[in-house]
């Protein structure tokens, strides 16, 4: 559909048609990156709202442990695995989909069950100890992210709805703010537990050490770039990338040798989620950086 609708305006702007030539194909490109992130979130969401069952609480954000509401740990990861196939399969209704995962995300794991945690202990170090608050605001963010993205759909895939563009735009920031916030304190968190992050790369991985900084600075280097415009495509895409790498290098390895391991199973699907999640910002900021 808007390929067709570039066409049309080629015959009627003959002044623009170099530039809107090139359209048909970038806009492709585009959508591909952002389908295969939806894709990659989608299916991350999925998995972890069935850890939600199997554990009997509602995980995203690995909150502190609440094991005496059962039920309603079933009901919200069952609402989250609905949304998640709602946006894997790139339903018309996915940005309601997306919304309602980051408001679930946003109410049950960040304010019920960590905001009271920092009000007792709010420092420098808690902030790096407390990584997983962080990691829920990313959640968060990456969901309002891939919201903001189904507003970009035209014809029978648009949303039913309509936003205005500076709500869209909102989300889209917010979201940014939120996952950046989270990589840089990573980055800074691969320096802070240096030995604990060097020992959960795998042995056939060679200089744990080296490679543990390395990312640290990737994080922390990929957080900064969010911010900033310019940098914010490859800032997006190489992070994408590099978490995808962890996903299949650590993250696979370590679940397939321990299955029963919660920390590996929330961590298969988490990695796979924020792969996602900067694929989608990759293709939504890709036309900015074409421009």
């Amino acid at each position: 559909m808007q390929g067709v609708f570039c066409l049309k305006i080629v015959k009627k702007r003959q002044h623009s048609i170099v530039f809107l030539h090139l359209e048909p194909n970038f806009t492709y490109t585009t959508m591909n990156k952002e389908l295969i992130g939806r894709k990659f979130f989608g299916t991350g969401m999925l998995y972890l709202s069935v850890l939600c069952f199997l554990s009997a609480d509602f995980i995203f954000g690995r909150p502190p442990v609440v094991t005496d509401l059962p039920i309603l740990a079933y009901l919200l990861g069952g609402i989250v695995g609905v949304s998640a196939i709602a946006v894997l399969i790139n339903s018309k209704h996915g940005a309601s989909a997306a919304l309602f995962i980051a408001v679930l995300i946003l109410i049950f794991s960040f304010l019920i069950r960590y905001v009271p945690f920092f009000i007792r202990d709010f420092s420098f170090e808690t902030i790096l100890r407390s990584i997983n608050a962080f990691k829920t605001l990313a959640l968060v963010g990456g969901s309002l992210i891939v919201s903001a993205s189904f507003f970009r759909d035209r014809g029978d895939d648009a949303p039913p709805f309509i936003l205005p563009s500076s709500t869209v735009h909102s989300l889209k920031v917010t979201g940014i703010v939120f996952l950046s916030i989270f990589l840089m304190i990573s980055g800074f968190a691969h320096f802070r537990f240096l030995d604990f992050l060097a020992g959960f790369i795998p042995d056939y991985i060679p200089f744990h050490d080296f490679f543990a900084r390395f990312t640290g600075v990737c994080l922390i280097a990929g957080g900064v770039g969010l911010l900033l415009p310019p940098t914010r495509f490859w800032a997006a895409l190489l992070s994408g990338i590099m978490i995808l790498g962890w996903f299949l290098l650590l993250h696979i390895p370590r679940f397939v040798a321990d299955i029963n391991a919660a920390s590996d199973r929330l961590g298969l699907g988490e990695s796979l989620v924020f792969a996602g999640i900067l694929f989608v910002l990759a293709g939504m900021s890709e036309k900015k950086v074409m421009d």
